[in-house]
């Protein structure tokens, strides 16, 4: 297989049509810069598959149409063919020739041809698979391949490995199988939330089918019966009535009776009461009396009684007073004799105390005398004795003494003067060490300072880093979550998105008609859609109204009847079910007046006016909920029904119903039910959440890497303030042991100090002694020069004076404390004495005072007895003979008369009164049988007239129609119990759905469907990875093995290129082997070994070049296109590139775009690429071989 030709129309620079054609071995094409000579090699890659613009040098793909010069116009489109030899069947296609052509036209659109066969871009990728020439292979290397050899990581350096080991093809099928499987598990996720929501629905639709099937039993066996009951009813009323009217008569005459007697008793109870109120009359008369006597009676004794009372209790308090007055004076004249005796002993205490204390003020006075003249006495005597005793020695004795004081007293001095040398020493050592003390607290203060700043900093730093660190760990948590909660809410959305496009939820019926709708438009033109779909209800009021439309949510809203009847025979036509609906301009309406639920207490207000709508639906929204009010609790509801005598439907926010016959329906609804009015605000509602977790993601997301640069600030401010801590931590121990040692220092220098100053003054107390002692010394010689008896009788004297005032003094020293003692024990009697006197003069006054007080109110009381007394004496006196209590006894025994015969009246009428109770009672019973009679009357024409109402609307039969389904054995009584039953029953059932058999065998159908596709699914996902798996093991293990022999022919190549030297690949390390990169290692001759980063630019490109034709050498191509890529290398690197080149072009065909000099020379063919128009290029070729020739036949 070789490379034929390439014919170009309008790609870039080659407006007209090129085509330039190519035999075996080296060609080469060459130009000045700018000609267009890179235009053929980005034809090639363009034509091989290239979609990137930039790589072929433009902004947009239409960039590579001829876009006109001054002189041309513009192209419209480009087209390029490629055409290949291919009799080695080189291609897998059954064609000697191959051509691939691409057409790209200025609107965007594209052509690929193969053959001149239309073909899409796949179709030529799969052909040039695993040939070395697609668009990804080295079969095209650019002007920038070599430098991206260099300058790739050696993860993007070993995609050119791989396509030279022949494992793109592996590659790429993994790759369609990686994403097989990932599209295989979202369906799978996506068929698993279907088949999960159809279970979910399922549930409840199996209980609504079996509720349906029970209801079809039920309504028929109801029919049956109900027929039946209406025409035994149709046929028995007339019996009835006259049955009915036979009883009412005999209550009216049996009524007339009871009436008469009620007449009679009435009046003789009416006589009898008239009797026991005249006795009432003259025994209330009678009482009056009797209470004015009994009054005036006991007014007159309870007066007499209170006064004797009162002189009693006086009396008494008489006597007590007395007593009182007796006790009183007794301790007034007790009080007054104590207070005479104390007054004395008091006068002669003072005078005794008066005369002490003379006595001792003299006694002190001549203490004071004695005690002077003993001590100036003895002072004498003793001084006078000790140094005559002293003297009394020999002479020689006394001169010795003086001698060694002397020489005593200069040792002591000089020693002063030392101590006061090594005084002033420990002073300036003492001031020194507190100099360096106070500098060393100092230090210790201000390092303490920065130390606890520094730990501060670091506590307050490492807290923030903490509290960072948490917050980080917080908001990736939350991030998580956010991404988890956007997931699941994605997934509910798609699901309901789903749901709504298949409308789900609807009756089958329903839901053919709206698909049928969707693709044709005659069916859509004739409805306006389903209700449901047509209102929007506030989520608040979304379970009232749902519950107030029940099944008409479902119902199909028309233009008018006659589409309404058309879509009614396109259901009949394709037997899809029953369906209801409204015509717009039938519907009547039902406009509740708002005011009679304007402002009332936990009212919402009437449901058409909650919700939104088109207008155009009004009257279908008012016929359904003009005349159903939304309130909050049953409660309210009941309240509301009541006081409007059940006009309107009511309905709770948690659904529970009152309707206008008194009716209420309620209790818990069911969850999982199929909610269609809430379903596209739940969408709504799910997108805006999406929308708002995407945004919060985003700001935690912004916030999260914001902490991480505060954390490793943190961390960094944190290590700092560490160290300066640690540091300023040790110079702070340093500094504090200094301290302490300059104090122990300076308490030994002040202990010094102390030891000195103590033996100074113990040394001048010893010199001052020495000094006394040789003064004493030079009186003793004085007086041993004077008369000894005469010294001897001055002592004697002085001694015995002393002693006579010696015992003169303890004589007055022991007069003066029993004088002391007396005047002490006289001045607390004096204080006592005073205390009582001050007490019994207080006490006395109390007495006289409360004397005075029980004197008069004794005269008091006194007065008052004798007051009372001629009181006592005055009511005897006025008080009349005993008629009165004889007056009350005759009155009392009236009474007792007349209340005897009130009581036999109150029997009589007792009696009267319990006939006619029984007769009142027998006439409300009769009244009641009458009322019941007269509603059992009326009820046979009302009842009959509503069962025939019923029968027709319910059945659509009449009479005579009914007359079909007689039971020949019907029994009315057990009928009516039955058709209650019934009715219960069905009541029982609640909202009953007819159309979920149908739908649950729908959904059943679809739920087998997607439990197959699941089941499918599964095992497509488990091929899937087991081709994954070997396709990856297949990859690996052919991979290495072509990188080991590309590994050893890149050696090869290298020393030839570089005339010796080494080089070689190394695999970087990777948890994925098949991610592992490609690391390039050269030495060149005479240096060490080296990455490919650290060579100069030439190096670097022939290390490249060496490496493609390594590749070439081991995996020869049909062809190769280089284009300029030895631009780099110096002259004696392009004619080892050249020759190379030469020598793989055995076997490779070689395209090479040049202008370099050694590599045009071993051309075998020659193109010049001109551009004689400026901006159009033209090709010019030469074979070198023709040439030669030419010019060997011209010599």
């Amino acid at each position: 297989m070789y490379f034929k030709k390439i014919e170009m129309i309008g790609f870039k620079s080659f407006a007209d049509k090129t085509s330039i054609e190519f035999n075996g071995g080296f060609t080469a094409i060459v130009g000045p810069n700018g000609c267009g000579k890179s235009n053929v090699s980005d034809a090639i890659r363009w034509v091989l598959g290239e979609q990137s613009a930039k790589s072929l040098r433009g902004d947009n793909m239409q960039d590579v149409i001829f876009k006109g010069t001054e002189k041309r116009r513009s192209l419209s489109y480009c087209e390029v063919t490629l055409t290949f030899d291919n009799t080695d069947r080189f291609f897998n296609i059954s064609y000697d020739e191959l051509s691939i052509t691409r057409k790209l036209y200025r609107s965007g659109e594209s052509e690929y041809q193969i053959n001149k066969n239309t073909c899409r871009l796949k179709d030529i990728t799969d052909l040039l698979f695993d040939s070395g020439i697609g668009k990804n292979g080295y079969s095209v290397i650019g002007q920038g391949k070599v430098s991206e050899i260099v300058d790739e990581k050696p993860e993007e350096r070993r995609a050119m490995f791989e396509e030279a080991a022949g494992i793109a093809k592996f590659k790429s099928r993994k790759d369609e199988a990686e994403r097989k499987l990932e599209r295989t598990r979202d369906n799978l996720v996506r068929i698993d939330d279907i088949i999960a929501e159809i279970e979910r629905q399922m549930g409840p639709l199996k209980k609504q089918a079996e509720d349906a099937k029970k209801y079809l039993e039920y309504k028929g066996q109801l029919k049956d019966l109900e027929v039946n009951a209406y025409i035994f009813q149709y046929e028995n009323a007339n019996t009835v009535k006259a049955e009915i009217n036979q009883r009412l008569t005999a209550l009216a005459e049996e009524l007339d009776i009871r009436q008469k007697e009620l007449e009679e008793t009435t009046t003789k109870y009416d006589a009898e009461l008239q009797k026991l109120s005249t006795f009432d009359k003259e025994i209330s008369a009678l009482n009056d009396e009797l209470l004015r006597v009994t009054v005036e009676i006991e007014k007159q004794e309870g007066e007499v009684r209170v006064i004797r009372e009162k002189i009693n209790y006086t009396q008494k308090e008489n006597d007590r007073l007395h007593l009182d007055l007796s006790n009183a004076g007794t301790v007034l004249k007790n009080c007054e004799e104590t207070r005479e005796i104390k007054q004395l002993e008091l006068d002669e205490l003072n005078s005794k105390l008066e005369t002490l204390k003379k006595t001792y003020a003299g006694l002190s006075n001549k203490h004071l005398e004695i005690v002077d003249e003993m001590t100036l006495s003895e002072n004498e005597a003793g001084l006078s004795q000790q140094k005559f005793i002293d003297t009394l020695g020999s002479l020689s004795d006394v001169k010795s003494n003086a001698s060694r004081y002397e020489a005593e007293k200069n040792i002591l001095k000089e020693n002063l003067e030392n101590l006061q040398k090594n005084l002033d020493e420990a002073k300036a050592k003492i001031e020194s060490l507190q100099k360096l003390e106070k500098d060393t607290k100092n230090n210790v203060d201000l390092l303490s300072k920065s130390f606890n700043d520094l730990k501060e900093k670091c506590a307050d730093i490492s807290g923030k880093n903490f509290i960072a660190s948490k917050r980080l760990k917080e908001l990736e948590t939350e991030k998580a979550n956010i991404g988890t909660q956007i997931k699941v809410y994605e997934n509910r959305r798609k699901l309901l998105l789903e749901m709504q496009a298949e409308f789900e939820g609807y009756a089958y019926s329903v839901k053919r008609i709206l698909k049928e709708s969707e693709k044709n438009s005659a069916v859509r033109s004739k409805m306006v859609g389903v209700l449901a779909s047509l209102i929007k209800v506030p989520a608040q009021f979304e379970t009232a109204v749902e519950v107030a439309l029940g099944a008409a949510v479902q119902n199909i809203v028309t233009f008018n009847e006659n589409g309404a009847k058309d879509l009614i025979n396109y259901l009949k036509e394709n037997k899809f079910g029953r369906a209801t609906f409204l015509p717009i301009n039938s519907m009547k309406r039902r406009d509740l007046d708002e005011r009679m639920v304007a402002g009332k207490k936990g009212v919402f207000g009437v449901a058409s006016k909650l919700i939104e709508y088109d207008k155009q639906i009004d009257n279908v929204i008012s016929n359904l909920l003009g005349a159903t009010v939304i309130v909050d609790t049953l409660a309210t509801a009941v309240d509301l029904a009541k006081d409007n005598h059940f006009s309107f439907k009511i309905v709770t926010l948690d659904g529970d119903v009152v309707s206008t016959q008194g009716s209420l329906t309620g209790g818990s609804k069911k969850s999982e039910a199929v909610n269609l009015i809430s379903r596209q605000r739940e969408i709504e509602t799910l997108a805006t959440e999406i929308e708002k977790l995407q945004k919060n993601d985003k700001e935690i997301a912004d916030e999260i890497e914001h902490l991480k640069s505060d954390i490793a600030e943190y961390s960094t401010n944190e290590n700092e303030f560490l160290a300066q801590r640690n540091d300023c931590e040790i110079r702070l121990v340093k500094e504090q042991e200094k301290l302490d040692a300059c104090e122990k220092d300076l308490e030994e220098a002040l202990e010094e100090e102390k030891v000195y100053d103590m033996e100074k003054t113990s040394v001048q107390n010893k010199i001052n002694l020495i000094e006394k002692e040789l003064g004493e010394i030079n009186l003793v010689k004085n007086a041993l020069s004077g008369n000894k008896e005469d010294a001897d009788l001055l002592i004697k004297q002085k001694q015995e004076k002393s002693n006579a005032l010696r015992a003169e003094r303890d004589e007055i020293v022991s007069k003066m404390t029993t004088i002391k003692v007396e005047i002490a024990s006289s001045e607390e009697k004096i204080n006592n004495l005073t205390d009582e006197l001050d007490r019994l003069i207080a006490e006395i006054d109390k007495q006289n005072v409360n004397s005075a007080n029980l004197t008069k109110q004794i005269a008091e009381n006194d007065a008052f007895i004798l007051q009372a007394e001629e009181m006592i004496k005055v009511q005897i006196e006025n008080a009349g003979p005993s008629s009165a209590k004889d007056n009350m006894n005759a009155i009392r025994a009236k009474r007792e008369k007349l209340e005897e015969e009130k009581g036999d009246i109150s029997s009589t009428l007792k009696k009267y009164d319990e006939t006619k109770t029984q007769i009142l009672e027998s006439i409300s019973k009769i009244n009641d049988r009458k009322y019941r009679e007269d509603m059992n009357l009326s009820k046979v024409d009302s009842e009959l007239e509503a069962m025939q109402e019923r029968i027709y609307e319910e059945y659509n039969l009449t009479y005579s129609t009914c007359l079909e389904h007689r039971r020949p054995d019907f029994d009315y009584k057990e009928a009516s119990i039955e058709i209650n039953k019934l009715k219960k029953d069905i009541s029982a059932l609640g909202y009953v759905n007819v159309h979920a058999i149908e739908d649950v065998a729908t959904l059943l159908d679809r739920y087998n469907d997607m439990s197959t596709q699941s089941a499918d699914l599964k095992k497509a996902e488990e091929d899937l990875v087991k081709i994954i798996k070997d396709l990856s093991g297949e990859m690996l293990t052919k991979f290495n093995e072509e990188f080991e022999k590309i590994n050893s022919s890149f050696k090869v190549v290298f020393r030839e290129l570089f005339g010796g030297g080494n080089a070689k690949l190394e695999l970087t390390e990777s948890e994925d082997p098949l991610l592992a990169g490609v690391e390039i290692m050269v030495q060149l001759p005479g240096k060490a070994p080296n990455k490919l980063s650290l060579l100069s630019g030439g190096e670097k490109t022939l290390t490249a070049i060496a490496l493609l034709f390594a590749i070439l050498r081991l995996k020869p191509l049909p062809f190769s296109l280089l284009d300029e890529i030895e631009a780099a290398l110096d002259d004696a690197n392009i004619e080892r590139f050249a020759l190379y080149l030469k020598k793989l072009s055995e076997s490779t065909q070689f395209i090479v775009i040049t202008h370099r000099k050694p590599t045009m020379e071993l051309a075998d063919s020659l193109y010049g690429v001109t551009m004689e128009e400026k901006g159009v290029s033209k090709i010019v070729s030469v074979k070198l071989a023709d040439a030669i020739k030419q010019a060997e036949q011209a010599n």
